[in-house]
């Protein structure tokens, strides 16, 4: 199991991944009107495997995935940087 902590609208949480899932990517885009992240992970034998609405993946985390969070040059992610209040 491969375990990622994000961040979400209502706080820091956990998503799981199984141990059958070769690789997870993130890629932005939109839910509901909303940017945030989607976490894909692809498995050889079976279908996709979507998390969507995140806003942040702990950078600890951040090597378990194939591509990099998209983040500004303080690495806030860029999600989190669009919600935030100047």
């Amino acid at each position: 199991m491969t375990e990622l902590r994000v961040r979400k609208p209502d706080g820091w949480t956990t998503v799981s991944f199984p141990d059958e899932v070769a690789t997870i990517s993130v890629v932005g885009g939109k839910v509901d009107g909303q940017l945030c992240l989607t976490l894909t992970g692809e498995r050889e034998d079976g279908p996709r495997i979507v998390e969507t609405g995140i806003l942040d993946v702990d950078e600890n985390d951040e090597h378990l995935l194939e591509n990099t969070v998209p983040r500004t040059e303080d690495g806030t992610s860029v999600v989190l940087d669009r919600l935030l209040p100047d």
